[in-house]
């Protein structure tokens, strides 16, 4: 609130595009005995009861599900709702075009087409994760996903929001198809290095749900 006061009183406001995203899927902290999925209910939708499975540090719809809001007064229509999937590897072409700027090389898809309401939005063949032990490939509304050495699990997002249901055995051919885009994306991972590890260890000791 205090930002957008700020935009009024410099007359930008009409003029600024603001961005509002979750960083990862929601978690159980700060539960209580009246609220048994911590103080921000992670992942629960009040209308229907459904959850999303799991949660930050998962590759299920529970650790990739995150908010997303958008505000560009005159441009982005006011209450719209999109269910244009995206990744954040679409942040930067989507700023790009925004800014009328070449974008370097990415995976990306800009989602500006979305915002606009035009029907030009190009979309991902798949989407692909892997996290730790974790691997998850989304395309459409199939979701394939396996942890460590088990099998592979297949869900049908569109009838099966808490990826309840595995029915890898009923779509051998699909899940094929998904192991294959999964095998074909993967990349050796490049390590990194630690600028300052104390500052790391200060940050951990200090985050609210690590007290």
């Amino acid at each position: 609130g205090e930002v957008l006061d700020l935009l009024n009183e410099l007359s930008l406001d009409n003029n600024t595009i603001i961005f509002l995203s979750g960083d990862n899927g929601g978690q159980s902290y700060f539960e209580t005995d009246d609220r048994p999925h911590g103080f921000f209910a992670p992942n629960l939708n009040p209308s229907t009861g459904l959850r999303f499975r799991a949660g930050k540090g998962s590759l299920y719809e529970g650790g990739l599900k995150v908010p997303y809001l958008v505000r560009w007064p005159g441009h982005v229509r006011a209450g719209a709702v999109s269910d244009h999937l995206l990744c954040f590897q679409d942040v930067m072409p989507t700023l790009a075009d925004l800014a009328d700027a070449a974008c370097p090389p990415t995976d990306g898809i800009s989602f500006l087409p979305t915002l606009l309401d035009s029907r030009d939005q190009l979309e991902h063949d798949f989407l692909y994760w892997e996290f730790k032990n974790q691997l998850a490939v989304r395309m459409n509304q199939w979701k394939a996903y396996r942890n460590k050495n088990d099998p592979w699990e297949l869900y049908d997002l569109s009838k099966d929001t808490e990826e309840s249901n595995n029915i890898s055995a009923n779509h051998s051919g699909l899940l094929e198809q998904l192991v294959r885009h999964a095998r074909e994306s993967h990349q050796p991972i490049v390590p990194g290095e630690v600028f300052n590890r104390e500052i790391i260890e200060k940050d951990r000791r200090q985050a609210p749900h690590q007290r």
